[in-house]
């Protein structure tokens, strides 16, 4: 199992997309948390795949074993910060071409939690 404060660059990556799946499946999204939420939710779904077609073939099965420190309860928004803060522990080079566009659609997103908000 990959721990959250993982010191590898391709795990920290696929915790990335751990925190968003989370965010994208949050019961808070349903009809009674409005729009906004579920706007966020689906922003988070879009740059979480966006990010699992970077790695590597063989790393798929390894997203089913992570274990993260943020609960998959928490707030769409926090789960949403949560990967911004994680994606800020290497510098984009150590994560996989093309890392910066999914980045920068991350960084977008946390502007519209804060909006949102």
């Amino acid at each position: 199992m990959t721990e959250f404060n993982a010191v590898d660059p391709t795990a920290t990556w696929m915790q990335i997309i751990a925190i968003l799946t989370a965010a994208a499946d949050s019961p808070q999204k349903t009809v009674a948390g409005g729009p906004d939420l579920q706007s966020l939710a689906l922003g988070a779904q879009i740059v979480a795949s966006r990010a699992v077609a970077l790695l590597p073939i063989d790393s798929d099965d390894d997203l089913e074993d992570l274990v993260l420190e943020v609960a998959a309860s928490s707030a769409v928004g926090e789960l949403i910060r949560a990967a911004a803060e994680a994606a800020r522990r290497y510098p984009i080079d150590k994560f996989p071409a093309g890392a910066a566009a999914v980045i920068s659609e991350l960084d977008d997103l946390v502007a519209e939690t804060e909006v949102a908000s």
